[in-house]
């Protein structure tokens, strides 16, 4: 048995980002970007107005008041036709170019309007006042993001920007995801007595489907070797195979000898973590598979620690980035009787004025609800069993 930090390393250093398309920029959001961005030009591309108000030059309003002589007016999109000259003013709108010899721009507020075409200046301004120059955010030739960025609405923003169309992207996998069991029922059959849902599918799915990749359900799988293969066989045609179930030292737990029968060298079994120990990692070829414990607590904890930053690798992201944890008072005491890092569902919560946490009630693996109350999971480390109230304590947003 492995611990969780030796489980990720195995992981991460097995799989590589897949390949890259080219992608519209509308679809390319929540993707990975396989290219540098260079900026072709700068950003304003000229210097415009960040308020409402006139365009002055500072020695035409050292002495205040002082009216001036409206000499146009430029609104936002076009092109002053002539240059400031001296005691003028032009009323300029937010975000128009200002004209060749203005280096300020008074805000409406500060001005007064006293006859057809004069205004008076009440309030001086230093240079540069309510001016955006040309290239304050990006400069012409300078690189804006490198092979990598996760690309999130604001990215998307900032390539429209850039007149960037088309994006080169990795492409996202797609995942097969298998249930086993004899127990399990699909959602929309009678429940028998003896029978279990199979909700472990739909949350698994959900999370895939949450980092924007295909999940595609392979069914449930009976607790026969046979049916195991068909199944297991026509998963390894996706990218990345998910079971879930079938991975501890049951009578039926066969799942990680039809893996090795269709090929799959495993990696590791086994973590030294609580809930999802029993977690299964191997390779079919490059193809990443995952054999995931059947309890659905111990299902999405171990998708979240291992899985999901396997598939963000396969997205494209080279460098790990790890999920935010925080520090937070434990609100209560919490003993664990053995040496392996817990992931114990936790509330946030105001602890005057710093922040708190509190478990969310019983810890056994198959109670999904207090999955379903927790905003945190509290990381509790493998070296200690002792955990006192008051005390700080690593917790991870979920």
């Amino acid at each position: 048995m492995i611990n969780a930090s030796e489980a990720l390393n195995i992981i991460l250093d097995s799989v590589h980002p897949l390949e890259k398309v080219s992608a519209g920029l509308e679809l390319s959001c929540g993707s990975v970007l396989g290219e540098d961005i260079v900026a072709a030009g700068d950003i304003p591309p000229f210097d415009n107005a960040a308020m409402d108000g006139f365009a002055v030059r500072s020695e035409d309003i050292r002495k205040i008041p002082v009216e001036l002589t409206v000499a146009g007016e430029i609104a936002a999109g076009s092109v002053p036709v002539k240059p400031l000259a001296p005691h003028e003013t032009m009323s300029v709108m937010t975000g128009a170019k200002i004209p060749a010899g203005c280096d300020i721009v008074i805000q409406q507020e500060w001005t007064e309007r006293t006859s057809e075409g004069r205004v008076t200046i009440l309030r001086s301004a230093d240079s540069g006042h309510n001016i955006r120059r040309a290239g304050s955010d990006i400069r012409a030739g300078g690189t804006v993001f490198t092979p990598g960025t996760f690309l999130r609405p604001q990215e998307i923003g900032v390539l429209a920007s850039l007149g960037k169309r088309f994006v080169v992207i990795h492409r996202k996998p797609s995942i097969a995801i298998l249930t086993t069991g004899n127990e399990v029922v699909e959602i929309d059959k009678p429940l028998p007595d003896g029978k279990i849902r199979n909700s472990n599918a739909y949350v698994l799915s959900a999370l895939v489907r949450q980092l924007g990749c295909e999940a595609r359900s392979l069914g449930i799988a009976a607790d026969e070797k046979s049916d195991l293969l068909v199944r297991i066989k026509d998963g390894l045609r996706a990218d990345v195979l998910i079971t879930t179930g079938g991975v501890s030292v049951g009578k039926y737990d066969l799942v990680m000898d039809a893996l090795e029968e269709t090929g799959v060298e495993i990696k590791f079994w086994k973590v030294n973590i609580k809930p999802g120990m029993p977690l299964l990692f191997g390779l079919h070829g490059d193809k990443p598979v995952f054999g995931l414990p059947g309890n659905p607590v111990s299902a999405m904890v171990t998708f979240l620690q291992f899985v999901k930053p396997a598939l963000m690798r396969l997205m494209g992201q080279k460098k790990y980035t790890p999920p935010l944890r925080l520090h937070a008072k434990l609100q209560e005491e919490i003993t664990k009787s053995d040496g392996k890092r817990h992931f114990v569902r936790g509330v946030l919560v105001n602890a005057n004025g710093s922040i708190g946490v509190r478990t969310t009630g019983s810890q056994v693996s198959n109670i999904l609800t207090s999955l379903s109350r927790a905003d945190c999971l509290i990381i509790l480390p493998e070296d200690r069993n002792q955990f006192k109230a008051g005390e700080e304590v690593e917790v991870e947003l979920l």
